[in-house]
């Protein structure tokens, strides 16, 4: 029948709004549609009553619209989505189009028309920073929460590895890696030149992956050994991991081999610090080894990486956090729980990805996107309540 709607349903705004008495942007979010969809349409169902709070936090400037309403059908352009806003706090809904931070429609076996890769994007420099600073004239299309992956011929240590996108302003730059915890041991050694990047538009489709380490901490109070890496990890308490670390990093104690039994550790905390972060049953502070990231000086070179290879069941058991893979707060599609968590599973499947939001084409100035909002009053956080639908033409799309 025309107009079948497949399925629906609501969420709240993923992300997080740590600034007291504002509306942040939500990070986006994934939805299974399970046959793909020709169109879609969500509504904010807090914002439809708060016209008179129009201005909020996009990429860290306070000047986006506060929409309620967006719709995406086949033969849009991916990232894309017609929006309807209040313009000025007031009661009248103006109309524009998105031309990024839309619908991106999610399909990994790319049959559809949205890529592994976005196409390249290119950026003039990358600061000598443990949290670089890429500065680019576009920054369309990302957001808090995006992966990319860079290719240049100069800060070559940070070039082929997928990045963790924690901070954009509007065409001018973007910061690489969570800061406070997620950071890269020690800078690159130099500032990088001119290059491209990509936005990672599907994450690799076998859970659990394999990982790219960009520190390893310890202390005298936790003298474990703490890794943090350059994506959020999906781990959880119990899965056993083994570590491919390069002489010039150090700590390379924790490799296998015949010596040490083929060394595994077990996580015992899968969030030690955030998302990025889990320690391991493996003390190394009384070691006296520090880890180092790979600088420009010493490319060509491996990066240092962490393999989860099985399950410690009862570890798993004994544990009183829930053993549940996460991607931004919510469960990777397909993969198990509990003592099966360390399941080798396919993640891929139809749907949508719901963006934050972008630059109206009329207006040239952001709107939020389909994620919603967070408002922090009074340092609660609250998330807006969204519905959702999405269906199928008896004829299609363009």
């Amino acid at each position: 029948m025309d107009g079948t709607i497949l399925c629906q349903g609501t969420f709240r705004t993923p992300g997080t709004n740590t600034t007291n008495n504002t509306l942040a942007v939500g990070i986006p979010m994934y939805i299974q549609v399970p046959s793909g969809c020709d169109f879609i349409q969500v509504w904010d169902a807090t914002n439809w009553a708060n016209p008179g709070f129009n201005t909020v936090r996009f990429n860290g400037v306070s000047n986006a619209m506060l929409a309620v309403r967006w719709t995406w059908q086949l033969g849009m352009l991916p990232g894309t989505a017609l929006v309807e806003y209040y313009a000025n706090g007031s009661n009248t809904l103006t109309g524009d189009l998105l031309v990024s931070g839309g619908f991106t429609p999610y399909d990994p076996s790319n049959q559809q028309v949205t890529p592994s890769l976005s196409g390249p994007v290119a950026f003039t420099a990358i600061s000598n920073a443990i949290n670089p600073v890429v500065s680019t004239g576009s920054t369309a299309g990302l957001s808090v929460g995006s992966i990319v992956r860079l290719s240049h011929s100069t800060q070559t240590d940070t070039q082929g590895i997928d990045f963790y996108v924690s901070a954009v302003t509007a065409n001018t730059n973007f910061t690489l890696l969570n800061g406070g915890f997620n950071e890269l041991a020690n800078s690159p050694g130099s500032v990088g030149g001119a290059g491209f990047y990509r936005i990672v538009n599907y994450p690799p489709l076998y859970y659990p992956r394999k990982l790219v380490i960009v520190n390893i901490t310890s202390s005298p109070s936790f003298p474990n050994a703490i890794i943090s890496t350059s994506i959020p990890h999906g781990l959880t308490v119990g899965q056993e991991v083994r570590f491919s670390i390069p002489d010039i990093c150090g700590l390379t104690f924790l490799n296998p081999t015949s010596s040490n039994n083929y060394l595994t550790g077990t996580i015992i905390d899968s969030q030690f610090n955030d998302a990025f972060s889990f320690m391991v049953d493996i003390p190394i502070f009384s070691v006296g080894q520090t880890f180092t990231f790979p600088t420009v000086a010493q490319q060509p070179s491996q990066f240092p990486e962490v393999v989860p290879v099985g399950e410690n069941t009862s570890v798993s058991l004994a544990s009183l956090s829930p053993q549940v893979p996460l991607q931004n707060g919510l469960q990777i599609p397909n993969t198990q729980t509990g003592i099966l968590a360390d399941a080798t599973v396919n993640t891929g499947f139809l749907g949508m990805i719901l963006g934050s939001g972008g630059n109206g084409n009329t207006l040239g100035t952001p709107i939020e996107g389909p994620t919603g909002t967070v408002i922090n009053v009074n340092n609660v956080q609250v998330p807006d309540v969204m519905y959702w639908r999405a269906g199928k033409s008896t004829f299609g799309g363009l």
